[in-house]
């Protein structure tokens, strides 16, 4: 395990955040991501490495009880060490103790180390959009994972 902290993502991060996020397939722009900051009901986490760098983000919003994760992603060079993992459940911990019912998310069908990591944490299969991304043309897979009210890994802001 890569041992990260795991903090609010904030302006200042938008440069090393656009840089991880030009590593994959059908990312978003710098301004897009920015965009995220400003989002309702909007949560972002960014994993730094013991030297400060930013080597993973989380982006996903809530409304109501339900969440939703829209971005996550891992420099390629700390890929596959549990970086992921971590963003996830420190989002899944927070959504948890602020009454969050249920989280969805979104994935390339074709993202095996993504989706054995999703349901490695208790997503299930939910459903499927055909030809939904583009760069390459791919299907969606759709997921989504219950949450008990309560559930704490560590406290959250």
């Amino acid at each position: 395990m890569f041992p990260v902290r795991i903090e609010p993502f904030s302006a200042a991060d938008l440069p090393a955040v656009a840089a991880i996020e030009a590593e994959t397939p059908g990312a978003w722009s710098a301004a897009q991501l920015a965009a995220e900051l400003e989002r309702t009901g909007g949560w972002q986490y960014v994993a730094r490495h013991e030297d400060g760098s930013v080597v993973g983000y989380l982006c996903g919003y809530t409304v109501a009880d339900e969440a939703e994760i829209l971005k996550l992603a891992v420099t390629v060079s700390c890929r596959r060490q549990g970086v992921a993992a971590q963003l996830l459940e420190y989002a899944l911990a927070g959504l948890a103790a602020q009454g969050v019912s249920r989280v969805f998310l979104e994935l390339r069908a074709g993202n095996q180390p993504a989706r054995k990591l999703y349901e490695k944490i208790g997503f299930g299969h939910s459903g499927m959009r055909k030809g939904y991304y583009r760069n390459p043309l791919e299907d969606a897979l759709l997921m989504a994972k219950p949450l008990s009210g309560g559930e704490s890994l560590e406290e959250h802001p």
